[in-house]
């Protein structure tokens, strides 16, 4: 495949897989896929966090290998997204009382911020600040620029990460010969790609359901007020069913096929026996219990986040849920019951449309949101032609010798015919006065398949 325009790669590095896109932007907005591939990464990331970083590189080379392939370009740097356990967010207040009536100046404002940063912990790194309000005098304004006031306070929203955690993706990157274009922070792309700006200024939570984490972001009045990641996911209820003694394939089949989060049935209604394989079957009530307890678990530590982010009576737009643990039967009606939003919608793929060349790649589960966020915010060309190197070959070194190039085959004849005829050729003599010896017969014709058989040999070789 041929590229010529600009093609942003992206990577994600989630608890179950590692995945790739290739895409590019269309000037009617819509996205065009060109590639996709992915490994799966449950012996090398846990929760978002890669901890070991040599199976992890095995992941990346197999995937930049095969979307090469596909590409028939190099890929040279890529976007990233950091999430995961190792991310959080938190809130801090700096305040500066000033010696008299003054205006407010945006030198004011960034020394607020850069004492806000000296705040945080030497552990973790600052991916981005989002400010919620400034305090000047009595009043809550979002821009204090240009006020009259003796005093100035900022309140901050911090996000950040684990500086380890962000080390080794950047050190597996490099180690498969990859720079880094962009980090983003993937639960705000994913905020951006899939959230409606209604629901941003009104007030909302989105829930991203994954594997190992469940993420919760809170918005309001457009900004982004609360992040957090609950080290809980999908993956615990499949564990949870494992501890029946079934295998783990055998579990995840009968968590989709057969589970529930929220089970409104009566148990006279329930199935006596299940099949979880040709040997074992087990009671469909006692999937749903233990099924039902883990959701539980989960959307109680999504509402108490919600709950911390202060904003929990004035999200108007509700329930947004995501990812791809938000397939599970039933969810809405454990959400309904659990957090009681004014609303719910399930975002089973992202705001932007997906061009009809390369849709087949992407399944609208929810399960590839956040891929496809980091890949709409990439904003740079992530490949090049091939090093030409890789392709000429350079010929060994021969003996010097007129046939160390290639001969072309419409000058074979001719050369044969000038070897031949050296070869036959009689040295000169003095003349002496003696009679003419008759010539010997040539022998061009046998010599001419030698030498034409030898050209032939060196050409092929």
């Amino acid at each position: 495949m041929a590229i010529e325009r600009n093609v942003v790669v992206a990577l994600e590095f989630g608890s179950s897989k590692v995945r790739g896109i290739a895409g590019s932007k269309n000037l009617d907005g819509s996205i065009q896929i060109l590639a996709m591939e992915e490994m799966n990464a449950q012996n090398c990331i846990r929760k978002g966090m890669v901890y070991n970083i040599d199976k992890t590189v095995m992941c990346l080379k197999n995937i930049v290998e095969k979307m090469e392939q596909t590409l028939g370009m190099h890929i040279t740097q890529v976007f990233v997204g950091l999430g995961g356990q190792a991310l959080k967010s938190k809130k801090n207040v700096v305040s500066k009382q000033l010696d008299a009536k003054t205006i407010v100046t945006q030198e004011m404002v960034d020394e607020l911020l850069t004492t806000n940063l000296a705040s945080v912990n030497n552990d973790y790194e600052v991916l981005e600040v989002v400010p919620q309000e400034y305090k000047v005098g009595m009043d809550s304004v979002t821009d204090p620029v240009g006020i009259l006031s003796d005093s100035i306070e900022g309140v901050f929203l911090n996000i950040m990460i684990k500086a380890e955690a962000k080390e080794y993706i950047y050190k597996c990157l490099e180690t498969v010969g990859l720079r880094v274009a962009g980090a983003f922070v993937a639960p705000k792309v994913l905020s951006e790609s899939v959230l409606t700006d209604t629901e941003k200024r009104m007030g909302c939570t989105l829930v991203d359901f994954g594997f190992g984490t469940t993420t919760v972001v809170v918005y309001k009045n457009n900004i982004l007020r609360h992040v957090a990641v609950i080290p809980l996911g999908g993956n615990n209820v499949t564990v949870d069913i494992c501890g029946l003694q079934i295998e783990e394939e055998d579990a995840e089949n009968l968590k989709l096929k057969h589970a529930s989060a929220y089970s409104e049935r009566k148990a006279d209604e329930l199935e006596k026996n299940l099949l979880v394989n040709n040997a074992r079957t087990i009671e469909e009530k006692l999937l749903l219990e233990i099924v039902e307890a883990r959701e539980e678990e989960i959307l109680n530590n999504v509402m108490n986040q919600i709950c911390i982010s202060g904003y929990q009576d004035s999200l108007l737009t509700g329930v947004i849920a995501s990812g791809g643990a938000s397939n599970i039967k039933d969810l809405d009606k454990a959400i309904n019951e659990r957090i009681r939003p004014d609303k719910i919608r399930f975002a089973k793929s992202i705001t932007s449309p997906i061009h009809k060349n390369g849709a087949e790649l992407v399944v609208k589960d929810g399960s590839l949101n956040v891929l496809l966020s980091i890949l709409c915010e990439g904003n740079m060309n992530c490949l090049e032609p091939f090093p030409q190197e890789l392709f000429e070959q350079q010929p060994e070194e021969q003996e010097e010798t007129p046939v160390e190039e290639e001969v072309q085959e419409e000058k074979k004849e001719e050369v044969i015919e000038q070897v031949v005829e050296d070869a036959t050729q009689e040295p000169e003599e003095e003349p002496v006065d003696e009679k003419p010896q008759p010539q010997k017969p040539k022998k061009d014709n046998a010599l001419k398949r030698f030498f034409k058989k030898v050209l032939d040999t060196v050409s092929e070789e």
